[in-house]
């Protein structure tokens, strides 16, 4: 997270423009992520994953401070192990989903801002073992600098989240998880946006 914070902070001593939300402004943004992992073990034996993720967001300003959108979200996950009888197991899954939510802007400093974001998201496991569908509701912070009329960064916390996962198994079993959690620390993600309608200032 500190990193976040001193990222945002340079970013904000580099530009002087001001630039404000008006009703009506439209973006664009989200985050992309790509993990890749190769393990060998001390026996004979060898495994790698990696996953790829999409989420975007489209966000239109209801006020100048107030925000709804949708955040369609896509994710693709692949491991393979080999063991020591020299078999390859290979395990696949698709993910996607959308969801809505609520930002509220606050006002700190020239450019900089605060922001509280409800959130909704539906899931599900389109190939894969089980097929999960989640579900989630979450309330999370946030902060944003405005670098000028067309580009904004923010950084996400964690903060509250509820999470039901819901599983059929396919030989007449039903499996459901519900969890809930707080974490400012560690669930954090930094993005950039940028405004569909608006020239640069």
């Amino acid at each position: 997270m500190k990193h976040c914070l001193l990222l945002l902070f340079f970013i904000s001593g580099i530009s002087s423009a001001f630039a404000q939300f008006d009703k009506g402004d439209l973006y664009v943004g989200g985050n992309f992520g790509l993990s890749i992992d190769t393990r060998e073990s001390s026996n004979p034996g060898s495994s790698s994953q990696y996953s790829i993720n999409l989420n975007p967001n489209l966000g239109y300003f209801i006020s100048d401070r107030s925000v709804i959108g949708v955040i369609p979200q896509v994710s693709f996950f692949r491991s393979a192990t080999t063991t020591s009888m020299n078999t390859k197991i290979i395990s696949e899954n698709v993910k996607g989903g959308i969801g809505l939510f609520y930002r509220r802007y606050f006002p700190v400093i020239d450019n900089f801002y605060l922001f509280l974001e409800p959130k909704a998201m539906f899931n599900r496991t389109f190939k894969g073992e089980n097929n999960p569908n989640y579900l989630g509701f979450s309330l999370a912070p946030g902060a944003s600098y405005r670098i000028n009329g067309k580009w904004m960064v923010e950084m996400t916390l964690g903060g509250l989240v509820y999470n039901y996962t819901y599983t059929n198994s396919g030989t007449n079993q039903e499996y459901d998880d519900k969890r809930i959690a707080f974490d400012l620390i560690t669930a954090n993600s930094i993005g950039i946006v940028y405004f569909i309608n608006q020239k640069d200032q």
